[in-house]
């Protein structure tokens, strides 16, 4: 699964960033592995651990590696961009079901009825 890496025109531009900047999260050589850990300190588990704690150092992190990849080369140090304009993007976003087909995720009757109770769910914990 890859994720595009969106900056701004201008970071872009100063960059010499592709557009769009391909991120795969499910690759990392050894070597950029190395470099990544030279360079900032952080294995993979720091990079996920940042990017879900919303941590810029991981969004930086994943950002020098697709820069990286895409034959754009910058020292860790010196990269910076507008934290506040960058996005990550799923480019193959799974689609929703639709309820007016009737889908109710696989599940149910041809009325897409499962059966179950609209309070059926978690039990709250107290």
């Amino acid at each position: 699964m890859e994720f595009h890496i969106v900056l701004t025109a201008a970071d872009r531009e100063r960059l010499g960033a592709p557009d769009p900047l391909v991120y795969d999260p499910g690759h990392l050589m050894v070597s950029e592995a190395t470099a990544l850990y030279k360079s900032a300190g952080m294995t993979r588990q720091d990079i996920s651990a940042a990017l879900k704690s919303g941590n810029p150092e991981g969004k930086k992190a994943i950002t020098w590696l697709s820069l990286r990849r895409a034959g754009v080369h910058v020292r860790y140090s010196e990269l910076d961009f507008n934290v506040v304009g960058w996005v990550l993007v799923d480019p193959n976003p799974e689609p929703e079901a639709d309820p007016a087909a009737g889908d109710a995720g696989g599940e149910g009757d041809a009325e897409g009825n499962s059966g179950a109770l609209a309070t059926e769910g978690q039990t709250p914990q107290l």
